[in-house]
């Protein structure tokens, strides 16, 4: 898999967390079980891993220079 490849697929990855955690946390609001909450909590850190993971990606592209 090429750098661009994979900047394309952790993009794609941080974008689909984001509406993941938009949506777990309208539930949450809802009802605010201590499930809901926990659940949350666990798309939070993975979002977190995911935009880390991204901005390594992008840094690597950076440091090789313009193709």
């Amino acid at each position: 898999m090429t750098l661009d490849q994979r900047i394309a697929l952790a993009q794609r990855h941080v974008d689909r967390g984001r509406l993941i955690i938009e949506r777990q946390r309208a539930l949450v609001a809802q009802d605010g079980t201590p499930a809901s909450i926990g659940l949350l909590k666990l798309f939070e850190q993975t979002q977190h891993m995911f935009e880390m993971d991204l901005a390594d990606l992008l840094k690597r592209k950076a440091a090789c220079g313009p193709p």
